[in-house]
Formats: C-alpha cells, sequence, structure tokens
C-alpha cells in the first residue's frame, strides 16, 4: 500500500514550485492545471495546514504567502490563463521580468506572454523596443483590444484579452 507521500510528492512538488515561481493563482487555475482531481483538493488542502501554501478563499486564490495574497498580480494571473489554454503540449514553463509575465516552450517554439496594463502601452513599447526578439512568439494580453492600436511590438502572434473568469479572447496580429 503506497503511503501519503508516495501519492502525492509528485503533485506537491508541483504545486509548490507554481505558486513559489507566480505567488498567487486562481484556485481554478490549480484544478485546470492538476486536472481537477480530489486527491489535489486534498493535497491542497494538507499543505495550507501544515503552513506551506495561503488558501485566500474569498479571492480565489493560491498563494505561496499571506502577502502574495494582500497584492495578486493581474498580469501573471491573466497571462496563467493563456498558458493553459495553449493547444500545443508544454514542455516548461517559468515566470519574467516586466513586461514578460511568462515565458514557455512547446514542441520547437519558444513563446512569451506579455501583459500590458491600461496606459503603459508606451512604456511597454520602449521597454520591448531594448530586448531582442530572438525567434520568440508573443502573445499580449491586454486590458481591452484597442490597447493593440497603441503597440508596436515584434514577433507578435496573437493579443489576448481575458476575463474575469478566465476566458481568453485572441485576436490576431494587426
Amino acid at each position: 500500500m503506497k503511503t501519503r507521500d508516495q501519492i502525492y510528492h509528485r503533485e506537491g512538488e508541483k504545486l509548490l514550485r507554481f505558486l513559489t515561481t507566480y505567488h498567487a493563482l486562481k484556485y481554478e487555475q490549480v484544478m485546470k492545471m492538476f486536472g481537477d482531481q480530489e486527491s489535489i483538493k486534498s493535497l491542497i488542502t494538507s499543505l495550507v495546514k501544515q503552513g506551506r501554501i495561503y488558501h485566500a478563499k474569498e479571492a480565489g486564490l493560491l498563494c505561496d504567502s499571506p502577502e502574495a495574497a494582500e497584492n495578486p498580480d493581474r498580469g501573471t494571473i491573466a497571462a496563467f490563463w493563456v498558458l493553459l489554454d495553449f493547444e500545443k503540449p508544454i514542455v516548461f514553463h517559468t515566470s519574467g521580468d516586466f513586461p514578460v509575465k511568462l515565458h514557455f516552450f512547446s514542441e520547437n517554439e519558444e513563446y512569451e506572454i506579455l501583459y500590458v496594463p491600461l496606459e503603459q502601452e508606451i512604456l511597454v513599447d520602449h521597454v520591448m523596443k531594448s530586448i531582442p526578439c530572438h525567434d520568440v512568439l508573443r502573445l499580449v494580453v491586454l486590458e481591452n483590444i484597442q490597447q493593440a492600436a497603441k503597440l508596436s511590438l515584434e514577433g507578435v502572434l496573437a493579443f489576448c484579452v481575458v476575463d474575469d473568469s478566465g476566458s481568453v479572447s485572441y485576436y490576431g496580429r494587426r
């Protein structure tokens, strides 16, 4: 008979890596990543009781600390929804530096997910001009699609708008 540690070991490591990498994710995102299994719900409950993760139930967040729940990164959460919506198998993913929220690899391609807050289009354009576009495909998350007209980014595969429920709408390159 397998022990609890043997059953949860891999999932526990994976969940802890996600939360320490992204700091705060929606509970639904974690469930979607793991396939909404009862065992994952039990693992989350166990890790919360141990104090290894924090569940902000009112906000629907799983976090690496209570501080992360106080000011979750909306851009990272939106970028993670886009990652979860990606159709090709994902080999590896990790967080990025402003304005890139997430880097990931799928098959033989490298992707970046950028987040552009309202009224930050000029800043993001300026920052991205200083970063070479070395065969990376970019998915750009916007607050609204009208922001796309204010951007002149290279390598954009698609613009995305993520609603509060996590539904992603895609718009082709201008």
